[in-house]
């Protein structure tokens, strides 16, 4: 029954028969012959083949996540029985985008695996929502407002949003006072066309246009130095750009308080001990 899944998974992180070959110390011709045993027992075909490269049929991506989540499982088991409790090993996969994640979170938890060395960390740069079950990440950082989910989210910290423009661009604008003024602006837009303000008391949206569009926060940022517009970020990240005279803010009256960066993870009956440990150094350490 296990014949042929370790190879499977080896090609599928290494990326072709010949490294995953190197990895496992074996010839070519060994994982060949193990996947091709694997694919006639299945009665599916995992990979498609050419002569330069290698790829994943539907087929394939779906048996690999679930293989990756049971093999997974078994490592936490096997660590549990051999006492993680005591040293916590074992691989921990996070998913986050933007400078937050780099500056803020990246280095606390370099701080966690020098404390345990026998835990190993992979931080999956991504811009879009990634299903953690499906994927087989343990932790996402998120930032915004919370949706209702399946998914469990403890907040790291508050993030403050801040409009912002270069003093070239508003010496060269009309002025503005009032969010429904910004329709005469070019605004730079990250991933939603809607801004969220506080206008008489309650939080309204007002819907935004411009030539400049981005999923990077720092592609946000740098055009709205060059003066091609205004931007809607974290405080945290304008703020060396704003003391150096860079920007400049507007419609601070107006700004929301309610965005937070959070930690988020699935909702299982029991998290590895390693996941539960990193969740707890961070959430304490962003609570200092």
């Amino acid at each position: 029954m296990w014949q042929g899944l370790d190879e499977f998974l080896y090609v599928v992180e290494q990326g072709s028969f010949t490294h995953a070959a190197k990895a496992m110390e074996v010839s070519t011709s060994h994982i060949s012959r193990q996947i091709q045993q694997l694919e006639n027992r299945l009665g599916s075909v995992l990979f498609q083949r050419t002569t330069r490269k290698i790829s994943l049929t539907e087929a394939g991506k779906e048996y690999a996540i679930k293989l990756k989540a049971i093999r997974q499982e078994l490592i936490d088991a096997n660590n549990q029985l051999q006492g993680e409790q005591r040293q916590p090993k074992g691989l921990i996969r996070i998913t986050g985008a933007g400078e937050f994640v780099a500056n803020q979170v990246a280095p606390k938890v370099a701080e966690f695996v020098k404390r345990y060395p026998e835990v190993e960390v992979e931080i999956d740069f991504n811009s879009r929502n990634v299903n953690l079950v499906e994927e087989g990440f343990d932790l996402a950082v998120r930032f915004g407002r919370m949706e209702d989910s399946n998914l469990i989210a403890r907040p790291l910290c508050k993030r403050i949003m801040t409009l912002v423009a270069s003093p070239e661009y508003l010496a060269n604008h009309p002025r503005l006072t009032h969010p429904y003024e910004l329709t005469e602006h070019n605004c730079l837009i990250a991933m939603r066309k809607r801004w969220r303000f506080n206008i008489d008391e309650h939080i309204k949206e007002v819907r935004i246009n411009g030539n400049w569009r981005s999923n990077h926060p720092q592609a946000i940022l740098s055009a709205a130095i060059a003066g091609i517009g205004i931007a809607h970020l974290a405080h945290d990240i304008v703020e060396p750009y704003i003391a150096k005279g860079q920007l400049v803010t507007v419609l601070d009256d107006f700004q929301v308080s309610d965005n937070a960066s959070w930690l988020v993870y699935p909702r299982k009956d029991l998290l590895p001990y390693r996941v539960r440990l990193l969740i707890e150094h961070l959430t304490n350490e962003f609570a200092e």
